[in-house]
């Protein structure tokens, strides 16, 4: 990374720096609906800026989407989730807390017409949450900075959800789910059930918040 690539991504890109601004400006936010998360994403994840939310299959990166997406639609935001797998299930989300009447569920064919939707989502404004669920593995370099133009116009926040973060300088936050356990109930003479699981969640990446911070996540099942 050349010296004024660093101190752009420093100072904030794109948009995060005014002519005659003594400090970058202060992004408003949009309240994942967990306390612990707000408090280190300094109030929720940047509306009109890129957040990346990564870990491995069955890290709970779904489930923490989730949670997000239906903390969006209590506040009375109208939300899309990209879906190219179809692999968001209705009821589960509506048992998660979606309000689905709230909720443009988006299907395409690929990854590569998953970016373009994104991008026409957020560049047709009124969304105050675009997710985008899709492994960047084949996604084009390109994207990522249209992305970031498209939701920095309209204000709306987009929330990468992937097996690995792949928007580098162009996120505004990267969060990475780690470990996790697994909770059971029950015992000795009991039935013995699934709880839930608690899975560790890492700032990896912040020009908005504390960077490195760590916290446990906790998902029941149902």
């Amino acid at each position: 990374m050349s010296g004024a690539a660093a101190l752009l991504d420093r100072l904030g890109r794109p948009g995060g720096v005014r002519l005659g601004a003594a400090h970058p400006e202060t992004a408003p936010r949009l309240a994942t609906g967990l306390s612990a998360l707000d408090a280190v994403l300094g109030g929720g994840i940047p509306r009109g800026r890129i957040t990346e939310l990564a870990g491995p299959r069955s890290a709970g990166r779904t489930g923490l989407a989730a949670a997000i997406a239906a903390s969006a639609t209590r506040a009375g935001e109208t939300i899309a989730w990209v879906d190219p797998e179809d692999a968001l299930d209705p009821e589960a989300a509506a048992a998660a807390g979606i309000a689905l009447a709230r909720l443009l569920w988006v299907r395409p064919r690929g990854v590569p017409d998953a970016l373009r939707a994104a991008e026409i989502l957020l560049g047709a404004g009124g969304f105050g949450l675009v997710l985008l669920d899709v492994d960047p593995v084949n996604a084009s370099a390109r994207a990522w900075p249209r992305l970031a133009r498209a939701a920095e116009r309209t204000r709306s926040g987009l929330l990468v959800v992937a097996p690995r973060r792949a928007a580098g300088t162009f996120a505004a936050v990267g969060l990475e789910l780690g470990a996790r356990r697994v909770r059971w109930t029950g015992g000795p003479g009991r039935l013995v059930l699934l709880e839930g699981i608690e899975a560790s969640l890492t700032v990896a990446r912040s020009r908005l918040g504390r960077l490195g911070q760590s916290l446990v996540v906790r998902q029941a099942c149902a």
